[in-house]
């Protein structure tokens, strides 16, 4: 029953859009959650709260452009504006997804299969900042 739910909802490419819209922001919420409480538990971690001021404000800044790029990627001709704002957004879910998951080994859970995952998120050149 969810499942037909979730296909009679992201029948068209415009809900398409705003469900993995809707999805990042999951993600981000679950992301800082998670990052804080990780912060908090974690001896290892020096809990600041303008770093997580710092986070929010990066997040937010982050959803503007992504609803920025919504009407951008209409102006581009035939179906290439909504390939590309798929990309986009299916981009950035992965990162927030990393990251979260990031977040739960610094709780010490073993993250086991997905790390394989992972590690094919990570940057090339060694840096984890995105």
């Amino acid at each position: 029953m969810m499942f037909t739910y979730l296909r009679q909802l992201t029948q068209t490419d415009d809900s398409k859009i705003l469900f993995i819209l809707a999805l990042i922001c999951g993600a981000m919420i679950l992301d800082f959650a998670s990052g804080t409480l990780a912060a908090w538990v974690n001896p290892d971690i020096e809990f600041k709260s303008k770093m997580g001021i710092n986070g929010i404000i990066r997040k937010i800044a982050s959803i503007v452009l992504l609803v920025f790029f919504i009407p951008v990627s209409a102006l581009i001709p035939a179906e290439i504006g909504a390939a590309t704002l798929y990309t986009l957004y299916l981009g950035y879910l992965g990162m927030e997804v990393r990251s979260v998951f990031e977040n739960y080994k610094k709780f010490g859970f073993e993250t086991g299969p997905l790390q394989a995952v992972l590690d094919l998120l990570k940057p090339k050149d060694g840096n984890n900042q995105l």
